[in-house]
C-alpha cells in the first residue's frame, strides 16, 4: 500500500519541480543582462527601418512584422541568425552579377551590431540616444526613380530592345527558378545585367541597376534559360 502512495507523490513533486525550472528559464529569458551599450534606438531600428520593414510590416509578406522595438525583441536572436547566415534580408540577386542601388544587403559592420544587441539583452536604450540617432532613410520606388521610365515586359531568349536607356529589370518566373540577363550590344560585347536565383513569386523586386546601360540600335536583352519567364525592363530616354 505504502508503495501505491508514493508512487502518486513522487510524479507530483517531479511535475512540480519542473514546472519550477521552467518558469525560472521563462523569466530568465524574459529579463536577459544586458551586457552591450548597442541599443535599438541608437543602432538598430535603423537598420531594420532600412533593411527590413519593406517585407516585415502587418501587410507585407513576411511571417512576422518588426516595425516596432516589442515586436523586434522578441525575435533578436532569430534576426541574428538570419542575417549572420545571409539569409536576410531577402535578395535574390547573385553578388558577382550585376550591381544594384536598392540592394539591402547588411556590411559586416552592420551584422556585427545587430549580433552584439541581441547577445548583449537587446536593450531598447534611452531618449538621449533616440535624440542623437539620425531619421531612417527607407529604400524604395521614389518617383525620381520613375520619372521618364518607361517599361516593356519581354518574353525571355533573345530579344530587341528599344533605343534608351535602361535603368532597371523585373523578372518573373516560376518558384524557385534562376534567370540570368546580359544586354548584348551590336558590336557583339555584352554587359552581364543580374542573375537571380531561387526566385519567389512572393517576394519580386525591381533590379535598380547602379550603372545604367545605354541601348544603341540593335541591342538584345539574352536570358537563360531561353523560355519559362519574362522580364519587365525600364527604359529613359537614351543619353
Amino acid at each position: 500500500m505504502e508503495s501505491h502512495q508514493a508512487a502518486p507523490f513522487s510524479r507530483g513533486l517531479l511535475a512540480g519541480i519542473g514546472l519550477v525550472i521552467t518558469l525560472t528559464l521563462t523569466v530568465g529569458r524574459a529579463h536577459d543582462p544586458i551586457t552591450t551599450r548597442v541599443t535599438w534606438v541608437g543602432d538598430i531600428s535603423r537598420i531594420v527601418q532600412n533593411r527590413c520593414v519593406r517585407c516585415h510590416n502587418p501587410d507585407g509578406p513576411a511571417p512576422m512584422s518588426l516595425t516596432t522595438y516589442e515586436e523586434s525583441r522578441r525575435w533578436a536572436k532569430a534576426i541574428k541568425e538570419e542575417t549572420m547566415t545571409r539569409r536576410m534580408p531577402k535578395w535574390h540577386a547573385a553578388r558577382g552579377y550585376g550591381d544594384f542601388r536598392n540592394d539591402p544587403s547588411l556590411s559586416p559592420f552592420e551584422i556585427a551590431l545587430i549580433a552584439a544587441w541581441a547577445d548583449g539583452g537587446a536593450p531598447r536604450g534611452t531618449a538621449a540616444d533616440e535624440r542623437a540617432t539620425p531619421p531612417p532613410i527607407v529604400q524604395s520606388r521614389t518617383e525620381r526613380d520613375l520619372r521618364n521610365v518607361r517599361t516593356d515586359t519581354l518574353p525571355c531568349g533573345a530579344q530587341p530592345l528599344p533605343r534608351g536607356t535602361l535603368v532597371a529589370v523585373q523578372p518573373d518566373a516560376a518558384p524557385e527558378a534562376s534567370v540570368g540577363m546580359s544586354v548584348r550590344l551590336p558590336g557583339g560585347r555584352q554587359i552581364i545585367v543580374g542573375w537571380i536565383r531561387e526566385f519567389e513569386p512572393e517576394f519580386a523586386v525591381t533590379y535598380w541597376l547602379r550603372s545604367p546601360v545605354d541601348l544603341p540600335a540593335g541591342s538584345m536583352l539574352v536570358t537563360e534559360p531561353p523560355d519559362g519567364c519574362t522580364i519587365t525592363v525600364f527604359l529613359t530616354a537614351a543619353r
